[in-house]
């Protein structure tokens, strides 16, 4: 029986069409399901079309769904649906093709390449004989390899530079953008496919030629679904379009389903799909559960994105969410604490400064202030979970200041005073409730999970990597058990890397990276990297990022960046500009944000009568349901996205040399979808 695929076009603009169109195409997608052949579909060749296996459909009298039928097999593609005659511009130059080595389907124009390369040729001139460019060195056959329809090799012979290369990467298949980018960015050809692409499945079948679309609904495919029928793409469409529940990357795709018998990890910068893969892998995993005990874990450092991930998995996985717990790392280690008989507190502000007036009122060790103690105490010992001199002797510092044995065995004694105090009182830090949670679950307090995933992996120390290892089943008995994702451009809340095998977390072999950015334009992307120039910055298990060959699928306007002492003024301009976006560009309130939340603007917002809405510790964005520009700290906007960012930042402050601050920016900048705006301004200025 012939399949029906539909295209991410048609599902993603499938709100603009009038309603009786729509219910055409609900009609047209049944018909075809009970029988692909029947007159009263209207399936006609299109003869004016390049390709000669495009066909249209009457979907009412002014409306054409375009579909491309197969030359082999039984997997018919609807592609595109409008009026006549814009169905028909779109699809009359267009060649649809199985690509034969990477087994996924592409659409292209030849002409339009071919007017790319002729205005670059205009531009630049003929090539001379001196000149090289790293697509050079690959053979006709390599860049087939690479993803570049055959048809499309000549264009690609002709690119000389760059500047040449992004015109007209506009006009190839996605996958080949992406793996020829690598090669320009001097990643080997396979370096690069299996970057860009992961690893290519030698055992999958190859379509027989460009018109076999047999094996299309098997394959990694970004850009096509499979309908079963009427109801199916009812229910894709009964709520709005979020793209990242029906399509993925094809690397992510893997990502989501890839077996293994110990932990993996999978990093890669802001708005790779990172999250994106871990919600989809812990619905995988979930529905192939057998014991009805068994659990998945998904947890995450703060509240906020544990309570934005939980609303996010009901929506991606309603059939098995309730397999699913997802929980931050303090509330996960609280429940266990309780259920291991805990009955004390955790450690308040106040309760803190107090502990340490006491601590510090006696004589201090000769060389070090009552900062640096507090610091060597909550960054090593508490953070570590140290609890013996010997431990802490031992232990490894990184990114603290050189201490010897004798000095660590002077402070010593004003750090197990501290802990005294605490154990006085029945009090525990963050740190140490961790701890104690670790202990439960070692000692058989708390039953392990099945599946175990952990997202913003960068932010958990080391006590809590090892409470997560000890909830994971890593005895290698089980498959699947742990799931680390993360990134090191975002590490906000702790400062020095942990190498996971610390943690006894061993993932050599089983470590990926996503290079492909879907959130933020390439030119914010590029922007929101620069602020960490000179930061090293780690790929969360004691390696450095390697950013080569990253990308962004599309491009945007240039960030904007204005600088003032007039508070005033930059008011003004942020409220022109919010205008603007709500106006003109048709940007929905709750598709903006600005941060942090300055007073100053957000009090010429409201003058102007522009709706705001603050974002809420412990709740999520409630989106389009309820309107208003959102204001929000940089950490509170963590793991959301919105099409425009306004950063306000106190220009005092950006002249220091706080590390943690450039993360801070990074992750606010990289929230930004399509526009970016940065006011500076003078915090003395009254």
């Amino acid at each position: 029986m012939a399949k029906l695929m539909l295209s991410r076009e048609v599902l993603k603009d499938f709100g603009r069409l009038p309603i009786k169109v729509q219910k055409k195409v609900f009609e047209f997608v049944r018909k075809f399901q009970e029988d692909s052949t029947q007159a009263s579909i209207h399936l006609e060749p299109f003869t004016e079309a390049v390709d000669p296996k495009v066909r249209s459909a009457r979907i009412g009298d002014d409306y054409r769904a375009i579909v491309v039928a197969p030359e082999q097999g039984d997997n018919f593609l609807l592609m595109y649906v409008e009026h006549h005659d814009e169905a028909y511009h779109w699809c009359r130059n267009k060649r649809f093709e199985a690509h034969q080595a990477l087994g996924v389907l592409q659409v292209f124009d030849v002409r339009e390449i071919q007017a790319a390369t002729d205005a670059q040729a205009r531009k630049h001139g003929p090539p001379t004989d001196h000149d090289h460019y790293p697509l050079d060195a690959l053979s006709d056959e390599e860049l087939f390899q690479a993803g570049t329809p055959r048809a499309l090799i000549p264009a690609v012979r002709a690119i000389r530079n760059d500047e040449a290369f992004q015109e007209v990467a506009d006009y190839l298949p996605k996958e080949a953008i992406q793996v020829l980018y690598g090669v320009v960015c001097g990643l080997s050809l396979n370096e690069a496919i299996a970057e860009m692409l992961g690893e290519i499945d030698q055992q999958a079948p190859a379509p027989a030629g460009p018109g076999d679309f047999s094996h299309l609904d098997q394959a990694m495919n970004m850009d096509l679904v499979v309908i079963e029928g009427e109801e199916q793409l009812k229910a894709i469409l009964a709520q709005d379009l979020e793209e990242w529940r029906i399509f993925l990357h094809p690397y992510q795709r893997k990502l989501v389903e890839w077996p293994t018998h110990g932990p993996i990890k999978i990093n890669g910068a802001a708005g790779t799909g990172k999250t994106v893969a871990l919600m989809h892998r812990a619905a995988h995993l979930a529905r192939r559960l057998r014991d009805s005990k068994d659990r998945v874990l998904v947890t995450t450092y703060t509240t906020n994105l544990s309570v934005t991930l939980e609303q996010l998995i009901r929506k991606l996985a309603p059939d098995t969410a309730r397999k699913i717990e997802v929980t931050n790392l303090h509330q996960l280690a609280r429940t266990i604490c309780l259920r291991g008989g805990w009955q004390g507190k955790v450690l308040e502000d106040t309760e803190r400064e107090n502990l340490w007036r006491t601590v510090l009122a006696g004589s201090l060790p000769a060389g070090f202030d009552g900062d640096f103690l507090r610091d060597e105490y909550e960054l090593v010992v508490d953070k570590m979970g140290i609890d013996s001199e010997e431990a802490y002797l031992t232990a490894v510092r990184s990114g603290r200041p050189r201490l010897d044995r004798k000095q660590r065995r002077t402070l010593w004694p004003v750090f197990l005073e501290f802990n005294r105090l605490l154990h006085k009182r029945n009090l525990l830090t963050f740190e140490g409730l961790i701890h104690q949670a670790r202990l439960v679950v070692e000692r058989g307090g708390f039953t392990v999970y099945r599946h175990v995933l952990v997202d913003e992996l960068q932010d958990f120390g080391l006590e809590a990597l090892r409470l997560i290892a000890a909830l994971s089943p890593l005895d290698g008995e089980q498959s699947d058990p742990l799931c680390l994702v993360g990134d090191g451009h975002q590490r906000i809340y702790h400062g020095a890397p942990i190498a996971l095998s610390r943690a006894g977390i061993e993932v050599r072999g089983r470590s990926r990276r996503l290079k492909i950015n879907y959130r933020t334009s390439e030119q914010i992307r590029r922007w929101a990297h620069g602020l960490l120039a000179g930061v090293p910055v780690d790929d969360l298990d004691g390696g450095s990022a390697d950013t080569t060959g990253d990308r962004s699928v599309f491009r945007g306007p240039e960030p904007q960046i204005r600088s003032s002492a007039d508070r005033e003024a930059l008011a003004q301009y942020a409220v022109t500009w919010i205008q603007h976006l709500i106006h003109q560009a048709n940007l929905g309130s709750h598709e903006i944000c600005v941060t942090p939340n300055v007073g100053f603007i957000r009090t010429a917002l409201e003058s102007a009568g522009i709706r705001t809405l603050e974002l809420k510790p412990r709740q999520a964005d409630p989106g389009q349901s309820e309107p208003g520009v959102r204001l929000g700290s940089m950490r509170r906007i963590k793991g959301l996205e919105f099409r425009a960012v306004l950063m306000a930042l106190d220009r005092t402050h950006e002249d220091s040399s706080d590390v943690r601050h450039r993360f801070e920016k990074y992750v606010a900048a990289t929230r930004a979808r399509e526009n970016l705006m940065v006011l500076l301004w003078d915090n003395e200025t009254k």
